[in-house]
């Protein structure tokens, strides 16, 4: 949703109070405790403005006891729903650190070679991973400092150090790529 900052998505109803629990994307699981007020929506429906009662961290995720939400039929009827805050609301992420909406749609470039555009990300274990689309076709950037030179958010850039193969071995490389 435009002008809003998806923080998670909410998972299933939890306990008997009319809970819910939200996955939480990295950068905004301690930002969700932290409000009071957040805006539960459908991806492509209406938004609402929603008070934060209470919320409390469950490893990755966050439990929210959303206001007039009483009972876990009232909370199944919110499972898929995204939770958002206005991107103004939202504060300056730790520094080397972005919300993943703010990658989404970068332009990749090795110098002033245009590879593509970063297109989603996947979060693993050691490391997010971004999904690179270009000419080329599909490939795996690790985001890491070793493979990202400079991320410039303004002109909407993210310049990478590619090691040798890295494209090819990741399925952009074109016809001449080598197959694993």
């Amino acid at each position: 949703m435009p002008g809003f900052l998806i923080l998670g998505r909410i998972l299933k109803p939890y306990g008997v109070r009319g809970e819910v629990k939200v996955a939480s994307w990295a950068e905004g699981t301690a930002l969700l405790c932290q409000l009071a007020e957040c805006w539960v929506g459908p991806p492509d429906g209406a938004w609402q403005a929603v008070a934060i009662e209470r919320s409390r961290l469950q490893g990755r995720a966050v439990i929210l006891k959303l206001a007039g939400v009483g009972s876990p039929e009232a909370a199944r009827s919110l499972v898929g729903r995204e939770v958002a805050i206005p991107r103004e609301a939202a504060p300056d992420p730790p520094e080397g650190s972005y919300y993943h909406a703010d990658l989404l749609g970068l332009a990749v470039t090795d110098g002033e070679r245009a590879l593509g555009a970063v297109v989603e990300i996947l979060e693993t274990a050691a490391h997010d991973v971004l999904v690179v689309r270009g000419e080329a076709g599909e490939w795996l950037l690790p985001a890491t400092r070793a493979h990202i030179r400079r991320i410039d958010l303004a002109s909407r850039r993210l310049e990478i150090q590619p090691m040798d193969g890295l494209i090819e071995a990741t399925g952009g490389g074109g016809a001449g790529a080598e197959e694993l």
